[in-house]
């Protein structure tokens, strides 16, 4: 009688164990956690350059997760009518500069929003977003603007952002010249302020010497507020200066002021625009 309690004590321990063993292999794995997370402006007008007439907003969560997968939820305000959102990538290029696809997205949108995970993500890649590496954009697209309807920076976030046209007209007075231009001039809130003048159609013979912002509305003229460029070599390139300056930031995003472009032929400015 004794040996058959023992045996029912020593069945019924190794029943429990085997119970306990099963429960712990049955157990899910961890939920994954976030390594890291970012909450993107996006904007039509951070796009380089920005589609004409379009002014939609919206934002972009990532998240980065200890399983090496992207967690993502987009959102567009103010679709223009009778547009689709069709994609979303990362692409490499700071906030003045296009760059190409490192993270397609391929988001299903219900409306203007999406949610989903991007999983098989490259080790170098990941490396690249827990570093902070600032020349990262996020994009999305739409049919009616396949090349990028709004975007913002992973590591920045931009302040201010102007898309310039520049001809002679505005000067003051007047210049007539069949140069034109654009300039596009990003503030970021690590305090950089960036700028790319690009100047078409100059005159043969001429040369470009410099390009200024200046404190003035239309149809005034005032002196250099801030140097953009000091030499022919750097139209067409991007300038990037760094201000500590409280009050030029804040003149920056708020002041009436014009971008202008000046020559050997016409040393006072030859094209020049209106940034407000």
């Amino acid at each position: 009688m004794k040996k058959k309690f023992l045996q029912s004590v020593f069945l019924s321990a190794a029943l429990a164990l085997a119970f306990v063993a099963c429960k712990k292999e049955d157990a899910p794995p961890p939920a994954p956690t976030i390594v890291k997370e970012w909450t993107i402006p996006l904007a039509a007008k951070f796009e380089n350059n920005p589609p004409a007439g379009r002014t939609e907003t919206g934002s972009a969560n990532l998240q980065l997760l200890s399983d090496n997968t992207i967690k993502y939820t987009i959102s567009v305000t103010g679709l223009a009518s009778g547009d689709a959102l069709i994609a979303a990538h990362i692409h490499t290029g700071d906030v003045i500069n296009n760059g190409g696809v490192i993270l397609g997205f391929n988001p299903t949108f219900t409306g203007s929003t999406a949610t989903g995970i991007v999983t098989g993500l490259r080790t170098t890649f990941i490396d690249s977003l827990k570093d902070n590496v600032n020349e990262l954009y996020f994009n999305v697209h739409s049919t009616q603007v396949p090349g990028g309807l709004l975007r913002g920076q992973l590591n920045t976030n931009i302040e201010m952002a102007e898309f310039v046209i520049m001809n002679g007209n505005n000067e003051v007075p007047a210049v007539t010249t069949s140069a034109t231009g654009t300039a596009l001039l990003r503030l970021t809130s690590d305090k950089k302020l960036y700028s790319k003048i690009i100047v078409t159609y100059l005159e043969a013979g001429d040369v470009l010497n410099a390009a200024h912002l200046h404190k003035a509305a239309a149809g005034s003229n005032a002196g250099v507020f801030l140097g953009l460029y000091g030499s022919s070599a750097e139209f067409g390139t991007t300038k990037i200066i760094t201000i500590t300056d409280a009050a030029i930031i804040t003149s920056l995003k708020t002041d009436a002021m014009y971008v202008n472009a000046h020559s050997t032929a016409k040393p006072g400015g030859i094209i020049r625009g209106q940034v407000r």
